[in-house]
Protein backbone atom coordinates (compact mmCIF):
# COMPACT_ATOMS: atom_id res chain seq x y z
CA UNK A 1 0.00 0.00 0.00
CA UNK A 2 1.26 3.44 -0.89
CA UNK A 3 1.49 5.88 1.43
CA UNK A 4 -0.74 8.34 0.21
CA UNK A 5 -3.43 5.10 0.46
CA UNK A 6 -3.10 4.43 4.00
CA UNK A 7 -5.31 6.17 6.70
CA UNK A 8 -3.71 4.37 9.98
CA UNK A 9 -1.12 5.03 11.38
CA UNK A 10 2.00 2.71 11.96
CA UNK A 11 1.16 3.98 16.12
CA UNK A 12 -1.84 1.42 15.35
CA UNK A 13 -4.85 1.38 18.33
CA UNK A 14 -3.94 2.24 22.04
CA UNK A 15 -5.51 2.18 25.08
CA UNK A 16 -4.85 5.13 27.51
CA UNK A 17 -6.60 6.56 30.94
CA UNK A 18 -9.66 7.89 29.01
CA UNK A 19 -10.10 6.27 25.93
CA UNK A 20 -8.49 4.65 22.68
CA UNK A 21 -6.76 6.53 20.53
CA UNK A 22 -6.52 5.47 16.54
CA UNK A 23 -3.39 6.87 14.52
CA UNK A 24 -3.92 8.04 11.24
CA UNK A 25 -2.12 9.01 8.19
CA UNK A 26 -2.96 12.05 5.88
CA UNK A 27 -3.64 10.11 2.54
CA UNK A 28 -1.95 13.14 0.21
CA UNK A 29 0.90 13.29 -0.87
CA UNK A 30 1.62 17.29 0.50
CA UNK A 31 0.46 18.51 3.54
CA UNK A 32 -3.10 20.15 4.07
CA UNK A 33 -5.21 22.33 6.04
CA UNK A 34 -6.82 19.89 8.46
CA UNK A 35 -10.00 21.91 7.70
CA UNK A 36 -9.76 19.87 4.21
CA UNK A 37 -10.14 16.83 6.03
CA UNK A 38 -12.78 14.66 7.49
CA UNK A 39 -12.82 11.80 9.20
CA UNK A 40 -15.64 10.01 7.34
CA UNK A 41 -16.23 6.74 9.37
CA UNK A 42 -14.75 4.48 11.84
CA UNK A 43 -16.08 1.05 12.07
CA UNK A 44 -14.53 -1.42 14.76
CA UNK A 45 -15.40 -5.47 14.76
CA UNK A 46 -18.53 -4.46 12.66
CA UNK A 47 -20.00 -1.30 14.79
CA UNK A 48 -20.04 1.95 14.16
CA UNK A 49 -18.39 4.17 15.72
CA UNK A 50 -20.32 7.17 17.02
CA UNK A 51 -17.61 10.05 16.62
CA UNK A 52 -19.48 13.02 17.94
CA UNK A 53 -17.58 13.14 21.21
CA UNK A 54 -13.83 11.97 19.61
CA UNK A 55 -10.85 14.39 19.05
CA UNK A 56 -8.41 15.14 16.64
CA UNK A 57 -5.01 15.67 18.33
CA UNK A 58 -1.79 16.68 16.80
CA UNK A 59 1.52 17.73 18.20
CA UNK A 60 0.61 18.74 21.34
CA UNK A 61 -3.01 20.32 20.17
CA UNK A 62 -6.82 19.00 20.39
CA UNK A 63 -9.54 19.66 18.60
CA UNK A 64 -13.34 18.09 18.58
CA UNK A 65 -13.57 16.30 15.47
CA UNK A 66 -17.00 18.53 15.05
CA UNK A 67 -14.47 21.74 14.39
CA UNK A 68 -11.75 20.12 12.12
CA UNK A 69 -13.33 22.24 9.00
CA UNK A 70 -12.24 25.40 11.03
CA UNK A 71 -8.64 24.66 11.40
CA UNK A 72 -7.71 26.84 8.70
CA UNK A 73 -4.01 27.22 10.31
CA UNK A 74 -3.34 23.99 11.37
CA UNK A 75 -1.67 22.75 8.73
CA UNK A 76 -1.02 18.54 8.68
CA UNK A 77 2.44 17.46 7.49
CA UNK A 78 2.37 13.69 5.22
CA UNK A 79 5.45 12.75 7.48
CA UNK A 80 3.31 13.26 11.07
CA UNK A 81 0.37 11.08 12.29
CA UNK A 82 -2.44 12.54 14.10
CA UNK A 83 -4.32 10.75 16.61
CA UNK A 84 -8.28 10.09 16.92
CA UNK A 85 -9.14 10.12 20.53
CA UNK A 86 -12.40 8.17 21.55
CA UNK A 87 -13.35 9.21 25.19
CA UNK A 88 -14.90 6.36 26.95
CA UNK A 89 -13.86 3.41 24.68
CA UNK A 90 -11.77 0.89 26.01
CA UNK A 91 -10.36 -2.53 24.71
CA UNK A 92 -7.82 -4.72 26.66
CA UNK A 93 -4.46 -4.35 25.53
CA UNK A 94 -3.11 -6.70 22.88
CA UNK A 95 -6.72 -7.71 21.85
CA UNK A 96 -6.79 -7.71 18.40
CA UNK A 97 -9.30 -5.63 16.07
CA UNK A 98 -10.53 -5.18 12.62
CA UNK A 99 -10.63 -1.44 12.12
CA UNK A 100 -11.83 0.27 9.11
CA UNK A 101 -11.50 4.23 9.00
CA UNK A 102 -12.38 6.28 6.11
CA UNK A 103 -10.85 9.50 5.61
CA UNK A 104 -11.50 12.12 2.91
CA UNK A 105 -9.44 14.74 1.66
CA UNK A 106 -10.94 17.87 -0.70
CA UNK A 107 -7.50 20.16 -1.77
CA UNK A 108 -7.57 23.49 -1.52
CA UNK A 109 -6.49 23.75 -4.74
CA UNK A 110 -8.84 21.51 -6.74
CA UNK A 111 -12.22 22.98 -6.52
CA UNK A 112 -14.90 20.21 -5.77
CA UNK A 113 -12.48 17.30 -5.44
CA UNK A 114 -13.22 15.01 -2.53
CA UNK A 115 -11.25 11.94 -2.37
CA UNK A 116 -12.66 9.29 -0.25
CA UNK A 117 -9.59 7.28 1.51
CA UNK A 118 -10.66 3.60 3.04
CA UNK A 119 -8.24 1.33 4.72
CA UNK A 120 -9.08 -1.56 6.61
CA UNK A 121 -6.53 -3.39 8.87
CA UNK A 122 -6.21 -5.47 11.95
CA UNK A 123 -4.63 -3.94 14.85
CA UNK A 124 -3.42 -5.28 18.17
CA UNK A 125 -4.23 -2.69 21.03
CA UNK A 126 -0.96 -1.08 22.27
CA UNK A 127 -1.28 -0.26 26.10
Amino acid sequence: MLPVERVIGEEGLAVNADGLRLAMRLPWYRSLPFSTVEVASLVIDGEPIDLSEANVEYEGHSWPLAELGEQTNAFWFVRDSAFLHLPGRTAAPGSAHEVALIVNVSPPYIPGMKRANPQIEVLHVAA
